[in-house]
């Protein structure tokens, strides 16, 4: 592999697909890497998760971010940024399991002919190469795969199928926001200008303007007017500038143009670049687009609109018909607070045992503090839950490092999803094991 180079295509994949090779050090003891930090039903996620997922957007933001402010205040975000997106995961994948929500293989594998050709990416050995590249294998990414299509079958089944709207209210919109469909008069124009780079003295210059005028007023085309001038670099080639609006141009062009009528050809104006010559080829006069005209952009603005609420009351649903306990870091302890809903310590689970506010933030990068036996949530309020119990927890892996972000609903089918992130290991890996290498493609 290391004697044929890697297509660009195939570098534009890797880099969605992050860095996969983790180099962030581990803590000493495998006891603190493993306490369960969050668990919502009978999925859990530990320190080591957390640790992870951090050291990877740390990683990251410092590779992308370039302005030291920018990138201090994101760094400030990362631990509750990192634990909010390990509960919205948990919390949607428990409900995908209650909802007997399932992918197919054959889903999987259509997910990942999208994704190929998405990228140029041709043959077996190229997709090989960029896995092995990241440090991925083929299983991890169809499990991410399968992961990130289940939660999106979630979301389509239980919050996007359920926004109705209907055309009377799309129209009492328009009526209400008809300003924001304005569009102000408008002219298409096009223009050419005799050069201030020509060499030639101002006198001249202004000449040549005069007699492209007096030529096209005699009958001729701009282009034809203009083109021996243009064959010798002293005039520039005639250039379309399309639709303008007011303040499009410069002030002395634009008042000149807007006193133009159609077909009609300025004075020469001198301007930036040289002595300028415009022709107003149309006018559209101002007016208000037709309902119409407008109609699919309303729908789509509202349906995402009626998205993003409803998709905080189902995420706060989800959590109030679960089992949930949350030991986040020091760091972490109010990742609740941009989830949309209100901070709110009798509503126990995420703001319940472990937490501790009084306790001074991790610094973003650092290791995060040694856990202290014996101070875990030991018990939880199971009243009123199904009898029985629930199931024994069971570790879901590393979450994905992307956020888990519910897509807005639309009208255009969604493009194939970009390269998910590896997932990691929930436990540190044994002592002298390796990973597995990749499985052949399916």
């Amino acid at each position: 592999m290391a004697k044929n180079p890697i297509p660009v295509a195939l570098l534009a994949l890797l880099a969605l697909i992050e860095l996969a090779r983790l180099t962030a050090p581990r803590p000493a003891a495998a006891e603190v890497l493993n306490r369960v930090v969050l668990r919502v039903n009978d999925q859990i996620a530990t320190l080591y998760d957390y640790e992870r997922r951090r050291a990877d957007m740390v990683r990251e933001i410092t590779h992308r971010v370039e302005d030291p402010n920018e990138r201090r205040q994101a760094l400030a975000q990362v631990p509750e940024s990192v634990f909010r997106d390990l509960f919205q995961e948990l919390l949607l994948s428990s409900r995908a399991d209650q909802a007997a929500i399932e992918v197919t293989d054959q889903e999987v594998d259509q997910q990942l002919v999208d994704m190929r050709q998405s990228f140029g990416i041709k043959t077996d050995e190229e997709f090989l190469a960029a896995l092995q590249q990241s440090g991925m294998t083929l299983e991890q990414l169809r499990a991410q795969t399968r992961r990130n299509l289940r939660i999106r079958q979630l979301i389509g089944k239980e919050v996007t199928a359920k926004i109705k709207i209907k055309d009377e209210e799309l129209r009492r919109y328009y009526r209400q926001h008809q300003e924001e469909y304005a569009v102000p008069e408008q002219v298409q124009l096009r223009e050419v200008v005799v050069l201030d780079d020509s060499g030639l003295p101002e006198s001249e210059r202004a000449r040549i303007a005069a007699d492209v005028r007096a030529t096209v007023a005699a009958g001729k085309s701009l282009a034809d007017a203009t083109a021996a001038y243009a064959a010798k670099r002293q005039v520039s080639s005639v250039v379309e500038l399309g639709w303008v609006s007011p303040k499009d141009l410069d002030p002395k062009l634009e008042e000149a143009a807007w006193k133009l009528p159609k077909n009609g050809l300025s004075e020469p104006i001198p301007a930036r670049g040289g002595v300028h010559l415009l022709q107003l080829i149309d006018r559209h006069p101002a007016h208000v687009k037709p309902f119409a005209e407008v109609q699919a952009a309303i729908q789509q603005q509202e349906q995402e609109r009626i998205f993003r609420e409803n998709s905080v009351k189902y995420i706060a649903e989800l959590e109030a018909k679960s089992l949930v306990v949350a030991d986040p870091p020091p760091a972490a302890t109010n990742f609740r607070r941009k989830m949309g809903a209100v901070e709110d310590p009798s509503l126990k689970g995420l703001a319940g045992a472990g937490s501790t506010p009084e306790a001074p933030a991790t610094p973003p990068g650092a290791a995060a503090p040694a856990d202290v036996a014996g101070e875990h949530p030991a018990s939880v309020d199971t009243t009123g839950r199904k009898e029985g119990g629930l199931p024994a927890p069971k570790p879901v892996g590393a979450p994905p490092r992307e956020p888990v972000t519910i897509p807005p609903p639309s009208n255009i089918p969604p493009p194939p999803p970009s390269v998910p992130p590896p997932p990691q290991q929930t436990t540190p890996p044994p002592q002298g094991t390796s990973p597995p290498a990749p499985p052949p493609l399916r």
